[in-house]
């Protein structure tokens, strides 16, 4: 919509971060991050009924039926693929939070965004969608009902996700990173003199 006397500001739709939490998780448990919209992010839709007369058609809206699409990003050891798949075998309800992270406000650790809630149920569970890529599968969430809005604040979400929810991973140290159980690698600097470096 044109403005007039104001700075044009857009909604990126990559700030549209999903998150869920199992229905049969503990109460305490955080909502994790499944992963962005996806290229097609859902659909709100009811069902069309028609009355047929001799001169017109009449038409109304019917029941509601929703659906949003995450495309959701597999790493290693995080645990996702494997959440999804259990609530995919054993029919167990997704609380799935859409936020919208174009509007966060507040200061850190009392920030908060909008957010639509939903419940959910997941028919369908793809693999992954193509070869030679990162692991991702665009998931279609089954809403039950229709989605609710709201606020969320950044204590009900896994920790950072207010910080990480676009970014993926924030600045590490290099003591922080690698394998703690991992032996010395040939040509690396180890801080333990006896390790020969190849000298």
């Amino acid at each position: 919509m044109p403005v007039k006397n104001k700075t044009v500001k857009m909604d990126a739709a990559n700030k549209y971060i999903y998150f869920m939490k199992l229905d049969d998780e503990p109460k305490a448990n955080k909502a994790r991050m499944v992963g962005l919209q996806g290229q097609t992010s859902g659909t709100n839709a009811r069902q069309l009924q028609t009355l047929q007369t001799k001169m017109f058609d009449v038409k109304m809206a019917g029941s509601a039926n929703q659906q949003r699409t995450v495309l959701a990003y597999f790493q290693t050891g995080d645990g996702l693929w494997d959440a999804l798949k259990h609530a995919w075998k054993d029919q167990i309800t997704i609380h799935l939070y859409r936020v919208d992270f174009n509007q966060v406000s507040g200061t850190k650790p009392n920030r908060q965004a909008p957010v639509e809630y939903a419940q959910c149920i997941i028919s369908t569970l793809p693999n992954t969608e193509t070869l030679n890529s990162v692991f991702q599968s665009s998931v279609v969430f089954e809403v039950q009902g229709i989605a609710q809005d709201g606020v969320i604040t950044e204590d009900q979400l896994e920790d950072d996700a207010f910080d990480l929810g676009n970014a993926l991973y924030g600045m590490m140290k290099p003591t922080e990173v690698g394998d703690g159980t991992a032996t010395q690698v040939p040509g690396s600097v180890s801080t333990d003199k006896t390790v020969n470096q190849g000298n």
